[in-house]
């Protein structure tokens, strides 16, 4: 049986430490020969032991300095039962030559040979053929002294018997224990380095996540940046039409391009946020929400697509008006209703998908609401429908339509969030029916915050380096009265601040030459060296992640305005801003 490394050094390491032992008693009985005997007999014995020894040691130590030879097991377990029979053989012929020799010591080389019966019975052996060699050669020394010296006496015999049984018997069990304690070495080593394996992949696995992690949050930060510039031109814009008169159909247009629009922002909110709703960290924001109104935005919205494949969208609400008026995350909950529909507008390649609405009072100001997303696509197995919730599970149709295997994830993620479940079953014509519920309370729509405190005219900078961002921000703080200056860059928002006549800046945060941080940050320095009183600066920026508004707020900024702009939240800007 070939055995392992471990094997090979453990055995070895055995071997070496019994040397000196040994070595003791070969010396022993070198200086009883010289003083019984001869020199002769005891330079012969020296010779032949020291040889031997010499040997066993080289074998020893290459297996101990490289284990993981080929063939070292091999190599360790036949040379040491070779040069274990030498050792044993060599001391018994010794013994009986010595006997024949000098009769009178008979005792003492009966004394002699049974102490190197037990030495040798008692060492270290990597196999059974080993005990065997160490034994035999001593044991049948001593039955033949036994038998020559009784002279019919079977009380000799069987003395010299029992004690050769006894020895034998309790090496054995030496033997064995040895073997085992090599064995328990051997696990103990590799579930060591087993256990280390598992750290070092641990730990590699680790940074891996972390770098992974760093990526992604320049991945999303990056996306953030670069979706909501130009969508804050859009729903910008979209605010100033809405101001202005215009026939009822233009005014219809205007106002699907802002639903539109405020759609695609609060999808993008909650890809943004998925990160947190994953580790737990994401506490959903509630609000009062229609949720009629919602779906028949959605039903707008995605009724265009719809027909463009040749299918029919019908919604359906079922349940008292105010019932559907809930305090709820209504991101969260839009994003779910399109990812749905999405998947049904994919994978169903004709026919009618419906989506059902079911609100009813759960007690109090409970109420339990029920969204199913019917198709008539290939449907789900029953045996797989949990578990493409899992992320980046998917059935073949989806991996087929382009899917990622996400979007089944992220709807369990927020659906649980909001504290509801989710499912998928057949639907009534052979398709999927994906279904979720959610509790909630009823709210009041005029629960939402309105605009408070009356905006006075100021003078507003504004730092922009978006030309598209620059005349939206000027139509904006028009409406207000407000008196705009418009700079590119931190460098020139640095030196018009300077010059002093500002209410306000409005300081947007990558921008080239001098970013918008390090432009707060100059302004402030100036400030504290010229005594200069403080002027009120809000970031303007898409970066709007927890530890980005953290950094703006050490920088000294007094507030961060999230893009794309919410005409609320600048009005409330503008509002607070104390008069000079």
């Amino acid at each position: 049986m070939i055995k392992s490394t471990e094997h090979v050094r453990a055995y070895a390491a055995r071997y070496r430490d019994m040397f000196l032992i040994r070595l003791l008693s070969v010396a022993g009985i070198v200086g009883l020969a010289l003083w019984l005997m001869s020199w002769g007999w005891a330079a012969n014995f020296a010779i032949c032991q020291s040889a031997v020894y010499w040997l066993l040691w080289r074998v020893v130590e290459r297996a101990r300095t490289r284990p993981d030879e080929p063939g070292a097991w091999a190599r360790l377990k036949g040379r040491t039962e070779i040069l274990t029979l030498a050792l044993a053989l060599h001391t018994a012929l010794f013994v009986l030559a010595a006997w024949r020799a000098e009769p009178s010591l008979t005792p003492h080389l009966l004394m002699l040979i049974g102490g190197n019966l037990m030495v040798g019975a008692l060492q270290v052996h990597v196999s059974r053929l080993s005990f065997a060699a160490a034994v035999i050669p001593p044991s049948l020394a001593i039955g033949l002294i036994a038998v020559v010296e009784a002279g019919g006496d079977p009380g000799l015999l069987l003395a010299a018997l029992l004690f050769v049984l006894g020895v034998t018997g309790a090496a054995w069990r030496q033997a064995t224990s040895d073997r085992d304690t090599v064995e328990l070495y051997v696990d103990l080593t590799q579930s060591s380095a087993a256990l280390h394996t598992a750290l070092d992949d641990a730990r590699a696995g680790r940074e891996a996540a972390e770098t992974a992690n760093r990526a992604k949050s320049r991945f999303l930060a990056m996306i953030s940046h670069e979706v909501r510039t130009p969508l804050n031109v859009i729903l910008g814009i979209v605010e100033v039409l809405r101001r202005k008169r215009r026939s009822k159909e233009e005014a219809g247009l205007v106002e699907d391009m802002g639903e539109a629009g405020g759609m695609l922002l609060r999808l993008l909110n909650g890809a943004l946020d998925l990160s947190k709703i994953e580790s737990g960290q994401s506490e959903p924001e509630l609000a009062p929400v229609d949720i009629r109104a919602r779906m028949g935005a959605v039903a707008r919205v995605w009724r265009l697509r719809s027909e463009e494949l040749g299918l029919m969208l019908e919604v359906d609400c079922d349940g008292a008006p105010g019932d559907f008026v809930i305090a709820t995350d209504g991101g969260r909950f839009e994003q779910v209703v399109i990812n749905l529909l999405s998947n049904a507008l994919k994978l169903t390649p004709a026919g009618v998908i419906r989506i059902r609405a079911v609100a009813r009072p759960a007690g109090d100001d409970a109420v339990t609401l029920r969204i199913e997303v019917e198709d008539q696509g290939p449907g789900v197995p029953e045996d797989q429908r949990e578990r493409i919730f899992q992320p980046f599970e998917q059935l073949e149709a989806g991996r087929a339509a382009g899917g990622a295997g996400l979007g089944l994830a992220i709807c369990r993620a927020n659906i649980e969030g909001l504290g509801g479940r989710i499912g998928a079953s057949a639907g009534a014509d052979g398709g999927a029916l994906f279904w979720f519920e959610i509790p909630a309370r009823r709210a009041l729509l005029g629960e939402t915050a309105a605009p408070t405190g009356e905006v006075r005219p100021l003078s507003v900078l504004a730092a922009e380096d978006h030309e598209a961002n620059r005349r939206l921000l000027a139509l904006l703080l028009a409406q207000f009265g407000a008196t705009v200056t418009l700079v590119e860059n931190g460098a020139e928002a640095v030196a018009a601040a300077r010059g002093g006549g500002f209410d306000l800046v409005l300081m947007d945060v990558m921008m080239p030459v001098m970013d918008g941080v390090q432009a707060l940050a100059a302004i402030r320095a100036e400030e504290a060296g010229s005594g200069r009183p403080r002027l009120p600066v809000h970031m303007l920026t898409a970066n709007v992640f927890d530890e980005d508004v953290a950094r703006y707020r050490a920088a000294g900024a007094d507030g961060v305005l999230r893009k794309p702009i919410e005409i609320e939240a600048l009005h409330d800007t503008l509002a607070a801003v104390p008069a000079g």
